[in-house]
């Protein structure tokens, strides 16, 4: 009776040790079933979202540094005192990739690397002064002209960007100016406000041509 009893006792704790066995053995096929329709979903990524999220942030190749369009400020003889021109053929002459010895509105003309001022530019219906020549490449502007403290171009990633800087170095309504400010092309004449200064070349930008640091080709 007594070994009946034992041999009872034997038999139920295997029962028991088996049945264990089996359960771990359902838990882990349906894990594995999980990991499956997982991996089996597109455009998800495995593992600790956390940990994927910053794989994926340094995976991000850095956008090349191109070339920005600049304009350089022009001290003709003559110029009243209060007018600034700054002009695409200024001195001095970009050195970096000229277009036909000037300045380049179609690539850029001044490695991104390089850092100069921001030429800005604020409307103010200024009529131009009497007697100054104008002509379709040294155009009126109706406003005023200054400049920002120098920047890398590279770090001007739009022009809204750039042109928040204006307006925070000089005050409302300041922009970055554009080529074509003046009416024509290649030249720009305003009233004359702080940061302009002989030989300097200073970045503009263009709004129909990609020679500006944030979307030029290297």
């Amino acid at each position: 009776m007594i070994r009946l009893f034992v041999w009872l006792v034997v038999a139920l704790s295997l029962l028991g040790i088996f049945y264990k066995i089996l359960g771990r053995g359902g838990v882990n096929q349906e894990a594995l079933r999980n990991d499956q329709r997982h991996l089996a979903q597109p455009g998800q990524a495995s593992g600790p979202p956390g940990v994927v999220a910053a794989v994926d942030a340094f995976s991000d190749k850095p956008r090349p540094i191109g070339y920005g369009l600049s304009f350089a400020f022009a001290n003709e003889p003559g110029l009243p005192q209060n007018v600034a021109h700054l002009n695409c053929h200024g001195d001095p002459a970009p050195a970096d990739r000229p277009h036909r010895g000037s300045c380049n509105p179609y690539d850029g003309d001044t490695s991104c690397r390089v850092v100069l001022p921001i030429a800005c530019f604020r409307s103010s219906g200024a009529a131009a002064p009497q007697g100054l020549e104008q002509n379709f490449y040294k155009g009126w502007t109706h406003g005023q002209l200054g400049a920002t403290e120098p920047v890398m171009g590279a770090i001007l990633k739009s022009e809204p960007a750039a042109s928040a800087r204006c307006e925070a170095e000089l005050g409302a309504g300041w922009r970055m100016a554009e080529f074509h400010d003046g009416g024509g092309g290649w030249g720009l004449q305003g009233e004359r406000r702080k940061g302009l200064r002989p030989l300097t070349r200073y970045w503009v930008y263009i709004n129909d041509q990609r020679g500006n640091c944030w979307d030029s080709k290297p």
